[in-house]
């Protein structure tokens, strides 16, 4: 591996068999959005396409939560013309065009790694819990309306996250002479991770989420990526055992050098397949086997059965990214000073790993356990404390909204929007307040949701439909949000 500098752009080249390949990554995602401009970081990977034609014949553009990157393949000509190209572009952004550029642009264009349901996505939720409505908190949340965003907006993101200084170009060979990266100067983007919530689990709570999940907070390490994964596997045997879910997935989130949030999802398939999930079940069958990986440890023969490959081979059409591809850890830590960790890359590490280590790795654990399950379920999780959104029975002053005279029966609740804040009320008389800082509604197919953001938990407000109008005279318009297509929406 080899390491110099471009126009102040740091660039790492490995020499690997095939066509050159290269990616320019920022170290700008998703997480570098605030809660009001969700969206900006994948409007500016969108506008740099709108506004130069690719030049490489095999190219691909995409951003996730920690970085947006631009990748491409081919003659070293072709490669070295293409990065000039996207440089100039971000250099000239925003386009004069601006408003052609983002017309037809929505939520549904921005993915967001890990997150497949939008706002019911258990992960997600966990995540919004964690960190609050900043960094990876924001995941949950849908895009801003992309034709909100002024020209000194995007101006402004640009300045401070897409510069030479936070970029690193990776070739998978020589870089040609010819190279240029014409990048706006700036420095390295550095983040502060504070948590929002700092409750001492073990804990679980009920939000509007589709599924149950897990996450816990580890340092760095192989041994930690393969407890979760000898967790995941339990879960995954217990609960197809049970009948009450198919399999369950294991889940990462990089924060910084010294702390990832690992975890696992379990979620209901679709149509007839999900009928007999049972998030009661789910909840305790996880918790179950955590307790017994606490307890038990894990034994050789299991952990060699368990060693994770989670980067699969590419094959046809985008064969040759799978060179650039293998080096996306060597930037990743050169950008965030850490890089999600692959146990099949790391067996070395774990040759320590015995019963006790492994219990004492996952009881180390505990502290940070947070569980969700959908509202209405109230799992039996021994030693694990409740901590549900704090809920009052008094209802404060305003303009009381009730359901309209057929829905009353079913739901005997209100809606009380005040000077300040917003109460739900249900038909037991608990009432729920988001401050009107703190609102979000997101609506989707007719379906109307409060979210407090300080909470990261989410409501279901659909039979409250006459205060719709209302909430949008009190909220400003971006707090009004089209939830992304879900899976479930799709199918």
């Amino acid at each position: 591996m080899r390491r110099e500098e471009i126009d102040g752009v740091t660039v790492i080249q490995r020499n690997l068999p095939g066509m050159l390949a290269a990616s320019l990554t920022f170290g700008c995602g998703g997480r570098d959005d605030e809660i009001d401009s969700i969206g900006l970081t994948h409007l500016v990977q969108h506008l740099v396409a709108w506004t130069d034609d690719h030049v490489a014949e095999n190219f691909e553009d995409y951003d996730w939560m920690n970085e947006t990157s631009f990748v491409a393949g081919g003659p070293p000509d072709q490669v070295v013309e293409h990065f000039a190209t996207i440089c100039s572009a971000i250099s000239a952004l925003p386009p004069e065009d601006l408003s052609d550029a983002v017309a037809g642009l929505d939520a549904d264009s921005r993915s967001v790694t890990n997150i497949d349901e939008g706002v019911l996505d258990p992960w997600g939720a966990l995540l919004s819990r964690r960190f609050g409505p900043r960094g990876v908190g924001l995941s949950r949340w849908p895009a801003v309306d992309y034709r909100l965003f002024t020209p000194d907006e995007i101006r402004r993101h640009v300045a401070g996250f897409f510069t030479s200084g936070n970029a690193v170009l990776t070739l998978t060979g020589d870089a040609p002479e010819a190279m240029r990266l014409p990048l706006p100067a700036g420095p390295r983007v550095t983040r502060g991770t504070a948590l929002a919530n700092h409750q001492i689990g073990p804990i679980w709570y009920a939000d509007e989420v589709r599924g149950v999940a897990l996450m816990v907070s580890v340092e760095p390490s192989a041994e930690a990526v393969l407890l979760m994964w000898a967790l995941r596997s339990r879960v995954a045997e217990a609960v197809d055992l049970a009948g009450v879910a198919r399999g369950a997935e294991f889940m990462c989130e990089v924060v910084d050098s010294t702390r990832h949030e690992l975890g696992l999802r379990v979620e209901p398939e679709y149509g007839r397949r999900g009928k007999d999930f049972d998030a009661t079940a789910v909840a305790e069958l996880i918790w179950d086997e955590l307790q017994r990986l606490v307890s038990d440890g894990i034994d050789r023969v299991e952990l060699a059965d368990l060693v994770p490959t989670l980067r699969m081979p590419m094959t046809g059409d985008v064969e040759w990214t799978q060179a650039i591809h293998d080096l996306e850890p060597l930037t990743h830590r050169e950008l965030l000073g850490t890089a999600e960790i692959y146990g099949s890359e790391a067996l070395a590490e774990l040759a320590g790993i015995t019963p006790q280590v492994a219990r004492d790795v996952v009881a180390s654990w505990l502290p940070s356990v947070m569980l969700v399950v959908p509202y209405g379920t109230k799992p039996n999780l021994p030693g694990a404390t409740a901590d549900s959104c704090p809920t009052t029975r008094f209802v404060p002053a305003g303009e009381v909204v009730r359901p309209p005279f057929a829905k009353r029966f079913r739901n005997k609740g209100s809606l009380v929007i005040g000077i300040d804040a917003i109460s739900t009320v249900d038909g037991d008389g608990n009432v729920h307040t988001v401050p009107l800082s703190q609102a979000l509604v997101v609506e989707r197919f007719g379906v109307i949701r409060l979210a407090h953001l300080g909470h990261g938990c989410v409501t279901t407000i659909s039979d409250f439909t006459d205060a719709v109008d209302k909430l949008r005279s009190i909220l400003p318009p971006r707090r009004f949000r089209q939830a992304a297509m879900q899976l479930s929406a799709r199918l």
